[in-house]
């Protein structure tokens, strides 16, 4: 048999077996499958130190030695590796020194934080208000969906509003409102699961037909 044949045979079995690992997790939890997580967790573990290595770790000390004649230049790359060995600090276990851990994991949680909160002005709430504001225009379609979608908005934010008495004339009517609002979102939540749902059958039918492809291939 032609090498590059039989080396391809070779990682098409590997494949096959590892998938048959992970496919064992629906008899339970068992060695077969813990196998495989624990390989998989190692593979990806090790591409990403040679990733950071060669990327990040690697180009930034060579930068450092370019750099040292500059002094703010230098500054700038030594930044990130202080906060790096800071955060080296937490696995000493010692009290004295380990709080310094707090420093890096503060900058990273508030960069992460203005990043997740900037995202969602402007990814979804402010594109949500424009559409929601938009004009109709003369397209009965268009102006069907535009009504809709301001009827929407304004149910589903009914359903957050806490503030005004249930018992009186205006907290009935939220109440109504939040009623169809809570029905909204079950339906939003639904479309999200049938996506999720979605995305995961169509990776098991991707292996699925790997597996039988595999199988008829050195046969076929």
């Amino acid at each position: 048999m032609d090498p590059d044949a039989l080396a391809n045979l070779a990682m098409g079995l590997i494949a096959v077996v590892l998938t048959l690992l992970v496919f064992s997790r629906l008899l339970g939890d068992n060695p077969a499958y813990r196998l495989a997580q624990y390989l998989f967790i190692g593979v990806s573990l090790g591409y990403a130190f040679v990733v950071i290595y060669h990327h990040v770790l690697r180009p930034s000390f060579m930068a450092i030695l370019v750099d040292s004649a500059n002094p703010l230049r230098l500054l700038v790359h030594l930044v990130p590796w202080v906060l790096s060995l800071l955060l080296l600090t937490r696995l000493s276990g010692r009290q004295t020194i380990s709080w310094l851990a707090n420093i890096p994991l503060a900058l990273l949680f508030g960069v992460g934080a203005a990043l997740a909160v900037g995202g969602a002005l402007l990814g979804t709430l402010l594109p949500q208000i424009l559409d929601t504001i938009r004009p109709a225009g003369f397209d009965p379609v268009q102006m069907i969906g535009s009504v809709l979608l301001l009827l929407g908005v304004i149910f589903t934010l009914s359903y957050f509003y806490f503030t005004i008495p249930r018992e009186s004339a205006q907290g009935r009517v939220v109440v109504f409102s939040a009623k169809i609002g809570r029905w909204l979102l079950m339906v939003a939540f639904g479309f999200f699961f049938a996506g999720g749902l979605l995305t995961y059958l169509t990776a098991l039918n991707g292996r699925l037909e790997f597996i039988v492809g595999w199988l008829r291939s050195p046969f076929g």
